[in-house]
């Protein structure tokens, strides 16, 4: 999940404190499940929106022929070296043309609350609207909603031979539509360690902003799932254009 660098300068170790591979592993057969059952257009392309590391697209190239996008080098830097097989490009989630369409278009885990704004929200979908094949699946993980937002704190550590880390994060409402995450890790290499502060703002839409934002641009949407179902919950969306 990434639509710029931000975590700040932890960025290289983003795989070893937010990446299991198994869980995603799972999340994209979930994928895979929904597509199976609304995409009715031909092909098997693929775009992966706010891409990061391309944790999630090394597992997509399974099934897919994948092309993500990111705002943040780093994560780009990473994920081609990742998965070779992917085109990865530097591209702003709520104002990019790609000159094509694709067949499945994900923006998973939230990333779209680095949209800032309802006027970035409907410009992020009216993008993926536009490169969406007629037939085509959208799927869209929102960043909780204003509805549903819960404060929380998120503690985490993991170590292996001389590297580890430790990450306590605080999520803490500002305002109506602005919650803080502030994150604290502790970097160990090779018995160095270090430490790191980094606060992000994330914007929160309510359950009516994403919906007409969605609708407006042109898609149906044909599920809402919960994140009992999905992680952070998903909106499932049939449509695209006829062309770019």
């Amino acid at each position: 999940m990434s639509q710029a660098s931000i975590y700040g300068d932890v960025s290289k170790y983003y795989d070893m404190m937010y990446v299991n591979d198994e869980t995603y592993k799972a999340e994209i057969d979930k994928v895979n499940t929904i597509v199976a059952r609304y995409k009715v257009s031909n092909g098997t392309t693929l775009l992966d929106i706010a891409c990061g590391t391309g944790a999630q697209a090394a597992h997509f190239q399974n099934y897919y022929e994948v092309t993500g996008i990111d705002l943040s080098e780093d994560m780009l830097r990473a994920a081609r070296s990742k998965v070779k097989s992917a085109a990865f490009i530097k591209a702003d989630m709520c104002d990019f043309d790609l000159g094509r369409q694709f067949d499945v278009i994900v923006n998973l885990y939230g990333s779209i609350g680095y949209a800032e704004s309802v006027e970035r929200l409907r410009s992020a979908m009216d993008c993926a609207y536009k490169h969406l094949k007629s037939g085509g699946v959208f799927i869209l993980t929102p960043w909780s909603t204003k509805e549903s937002f819960n404060a929380g704190l998120v503690t985490k550590s993991r170590s292996k031979d001389l590297s580890g880390f430790c990450r306590m994060e605080t999520v803490k409402r500002l305002s109506d539509d602005r919650v803080s995450v502030e994150m604290h890790h502790l970097i160990a290499v090779e018995l160095n360690v270090t430490y790191h502060k980094h606060t992000e703002i994330i914007s929160l839409f309510s359950e009516d902003e994403y919906i007409n934002s969605i609708q407006s641009a042109g898609f149906k949407i044909v599920e809402r799932l919960s994140p009992d179902d999905f992680r952070m919950g998903a909106f499932v969306c049939a449509g695209g254009s006829h062309g770019i």
